[in-house]
């Protein structure tokens, strides 16, 4: 766990805050691992990783379009993905301000505390899509 993570659950308000869009992180993360074609998990969890080490969400911005680059994802799922994920820069700053806290590196650090959190449930997601809904059927992958 990181120490932005730590420092957020550490406060009851924005753990109580992030936690009441639990369920909107996950059915956005399901919608970006919907748009995925073939098995990306390890590219996913590339991604994952970067937003787990930085602490900007530029940083994990850049890497997704040097994957689509390099043609390990859609150049069109990279610019959803982007979309997306930069949107949630809103939710952070709801989540701030309900929260009763101000600051833009708080609001930075909340964005990139939700993007992780995405990005995590996006590869559960597409596991599931590529290797449960298969073994489900009976074939293997």
């Amino acid at each position: 766990m990181s120490a932005t993570t730590r420092m957020l659950q550490s406060d009851p308000h924005l753990r109580e805050k992030l936690e009441q869009r639990q369920s909107d992180l996950i059915q956005k993360a399901q919608q970006l691992a919907k748009g995925l074609r073939d098995d990306k998990e390890r590219q996913l969890r590339n991604v994952q990783a970067i937003a787990e080490q930085g602490r900007s969400w530029t940083l994990v911005e850049l890497f997704i379009r040097y994957q689509a680059a390099r043609k390990q994802f859609d150049p069109g799922w990279a610019e959803q993905a982007v979309r997306e994920l930069g949107a949630l820069r809103n939710m952070a700053q709801a989540v701030v301000a309900e929260a009763g806290q101000e600051g833009s590196s708080l609001v930075d650090d909340v964005h990139t505390e939700l993007v992780k959190r995405v990005l995590g449930y996006t590869v559960w997601w597409h596991v599931w899509e590529v290797k449960g809904k298969a073994n489900e059927k009976g074939e293997r992958r």
